[in-house]
């Protein structure tokens, strides 16, 4: 397995290796809630590809390849690239709107909202989103990629941060050194904020 930067080329395969990875995420399904597995495939591929782009200029998005094979992708944004400014996440909401019609945007608005509050003002590495291909899942490929990104976060001695919605996800997290230090009720979704302290290098 290999770690390496999503490239400008890598970015539509990357989204679509998310929208497969997060089709049936309590957000997702929530979010859009009328619409069918494979139609909620194409909404997620529109939005993960403005994510990534974004990503592109101000973070730090990564994939996860064996044999040349994209397999897992995190959108990550180091210490100091993370709130983004109002117009960015203001487009980032526009183009969903126009790739994928109109949906529960006020239910996405409000969980957007809410994570914002609890966002950590401490230097971190904010994981906004990770996901391995299904196909590949159980394979070792999410492990790689929190490690990466826990060795990144101990080398600068800072934290890391997420959320999550997933209770699944709760304990696979932890093994990593993620405590929970939040939980709160989101559009009706049990939602765990998550720290992970640096460790010593």
């Amino acid at each position: 397995m290999r770690i390496l930067p999503i490239r400008q080329q890598d970015y539509r395969p990357a989204a679509q290796v998310l929208s497969r990875a997060f089709v049936d995420d309590p957000v997702s399904i929530a979010v859009y809630k009328n619409f069918s597995p494979a139609k909620r495939i194409h909404a997620l591929e529109c939005d993960f590809t403005a994510e990534l782009r974004l990503c592109m200029r101000r973070g730090s998005p990564i994939q996860a390849s064996e044999n040349g094979h994209m397999v897992a992708v995190a959108v990550i944004y180091p210490p100091g690239c993370y709130p983004l400014p109002p117009l960015d996440q203001w487009m980032l909401l526009v183009k969903s709107i126009l790739g994928n019609g109109w949906y529960d945007v006020r239910a996405w608005m409000r969980w957007l909202d809410e994570v914002d509050r609890q966002h950590p003002k401490l230097a971190h590495y904010y994981l906004e989103y990770v996901g391995v291909d299904p196909q590949y899942q159980g394979k070792g490929y999410g492990t790689g990629v929190i490690k990466y990104l826990s060795a990144q976060a101990d080398t600068h001695g800072v934290g890391c941060y997420l959320e999550n919605a997933n209770p699944s996800n709760v304990p696979f997290y932890q093994r990593f050194g993620f405590q929970v230090v939040a939980e709160k009720r989101i559009i009706g979704l049990p939602t765990w904020f998550m720290w992970r302290p640096p460790t010593s290098v």
